[in-house]
């Protein structure tokens, strides 16, 4: 599962001062953790899981989190900006004091799995594709999440 490493290396690019000289205060785990498959002539699946990401002792305004965590689903799991409810994720906080906050994000990922077998028999290939692209195209309109991080942080490039 990719998913879980990509918004960690994300947060720490995004938030250094916060994550890169204190990596104990993001801590990343799943939860509720699924295959979803069908029989078939290949192997391929889908994991489905609920991602947590515990930000510890997190200072100031909590824009500075939701912004790049917004960024990372536009890239990570676009249909999630996509669905009727418009709610990528939840969050839970608990006040430490009128300046830090512990916050736990909850956000309900999938990744798709395709596996090949190889035509000699000897085993199988696995890849992970990219998330559909769900771009819109209005004439002189291109600004996106991702586009807020584009020129700062290279992790936007295909990894």
């Amino acid at each position: 599962m990719r998913k879980a490493d990509s918004l960690r290396r994300w947060l720490t690019a995004c938030l250094p001062a916060d994550f890169k000289d204190h990596p104990d205060r993001l801590q990343i785990y799943i939860e509720a953790g699924q295959i979803a498959a069908r029989q078939s002539k290949t192997l391929s699946f889908v994991y489905q899981y609920t991602l947590k990401a515990l930000v510890l002792d997190f200072a100031g305004d909590t824009d500075r989190l939701m912004v790049p965590m917004l960024a990372w689903v536009a890239r990570e799991q676009p249909d999630l900006l996509r669905r009727q409810d418009s709610q990528p994720f939840a969050f839970e906080a608990e006040l430490l004091d009128t300046e830090a906050a512990d916050i736990e994000i909850s956000i309900d990922l999938t990744e798709r799995v395709t596996v090949t077998l190889l035509s000699d028999g000897s085993g199988y290939d696995v890849e992970h594709p990219p998330e559909p692209d769900f771009t819109d195209a209005f004439a002189g309109v291109n600004a996106s999440f991702t586009d807020a991080f584009a020129g700062d942080l290279p992790l936007l490039a295909d990894e």
